[in-house]
């Protein structure tokens, strides 16, 4: 029996155009289901065209402008990041704050749940999406990974636990300085919470996790794999949740708190060259979210994921690439296909 179903619908919507001098003319508009959610995915024939209004070009030259703006009084900046941050009990970090390479963790001071803490990179004001390298990736991640297993030690009642990151502006970041947010609580947010749900089913279905099934079925494919390593597969997801959308799936782990160094390793280094691809097509602002299972222990079915979307570029005037159909009705267009995308990544990632 088939266990992941990759299902896509296609209807044809036909009117005189004014692209074809108004002859009559009929697009081709497919849709996709998510295998684990049934979320839905939209793709037009000529939707590609309008991609650049969406997305746009990042002005660079601005974006240089505003950082040079903003850096006086930055308060996450090395003169100023110890003095106007506030510190955990130290029950909770020894110190209050945690520190690895050139990141800092210390809590957020507008929390939005029982646990939100910020991890940032003080020295650094500015990054551009190429910027941010394996090894400052690794030290960023690895020092997220450090405090989720002190957290999960010091917090008894945490029901879910994510890293997430709002990378410039358009992406809802409030600062331009570079941080990520460690993000967990009791009320697990509705989607987790779903795709939870639906994993579990799965299990229970089929006797297998589905995120195994996942990665062995597109690393069969390949026509969406796109590289493998230390037990972390990256894929394009065959009906996106956002802009050129890309998944790392890691079978072996249920919770980011059990990544191991090279667990960490392979993450930074693939997810450095999906962003320097996003700043090669123009893009600037990005999210990525790194989460795993419920915190519960013997939480079967589960694994860790992380998702990383382009978001609009940054520029001096831009509009949002979200609207009633991704945030109300729980729908994405594709602009760039899955297969697109990763064939595109593909030959960067077999680098190593």
């Amino acid at each position: 029996m088939e266990r992941i179903r990759f299902e896509r619908s296609v209807e044809k919507a036909a009117f005189f155009s004014p692209l074809a001098g108004m002859e009559f003319a009929e697009q081709t508009i497919e849709v996709r289901r998510d295998p684990l959610t049934g979320m839905t995915a939209v793709a037009s024939s000529e939707l590609a065209t309008k991609e650049e209004a969406f997305y746009g070009t990042t002005d660079w030259e601005y974006a240089d402008e505003l950082a040079r703006k903003s850096r006086e009084g930055c308060f996450f900046c090395p003169e100023k990041v110890m003095e106007t941050t506030p510190r955990y009990p130290e029950n909770v970090l020894p110190g209050g704050r945690l520190r690895r390479g050139r990141a800092l963790v210390f809590p957020n001071l507008f929390p939005l749940a029982a646990l939100h803490a910020v991890i940032t990179y003080p020295d650094l004001h500015f990054l551009r999406p190429s910027q941010f390298t394996p090894d400052l990736l690794d030290e960023g991640l690895g020092a997220a990974i450090d405090f989720a297993a002190r957290a999960e030690r010091a917090y008894d009642d945490l029901e879910h636990l994510e890293l997430c990151c709002n990378h410039m502006l358009p992406a809802g970041a409030s600062l331009v300085h570079p941080h990520f947010q460690m993000f967990g609580g009791l009320a697990v947010p509705w989607l987790l919470r779903t795709m939870w749900e639906r994993a579990a089913a799965f299990q229970a279905e089929h006797g297998v996790p589905y995120w195994r099934a996942l990665v062995d079925e597109e690393t069969e494919r390949g026509e969406r794999f796109i590289a493998a390593k230390a037990g972390c597969t990256w894929l394009a997801p065959f009906a996106p949740t956002g802009g050129r959308e890309v998944i790392a799936v890691l079978p072996g782990f249920r919770r980011i708190a059990e990544l191991g160094g090279e667990q960490v390793a392979a993450l930074a280094a693939g997810l450095s060259k999906v962003l320097a691809w996003y700043e090669r097509e123009g893009l600037s602002a990005f999210n990525f979210t790194l989460g795993g299972g419920p915190l519960a222990a013997g939480s079967a079915g589960h694994a860790v994921t992380l998702r990383v979307v382009a978001r609009s570029a940054f520029r001096h005037e831009y509009r949002t690439d979200d609207y009633f159909l991704q945030k109300q009705l729980g729908g994405e267009l594709i602009f760039l296909t899955p297969e697109e995308i990763a064939a595109t990544l593909r030959p960067g990632f077999a680098g190593g």
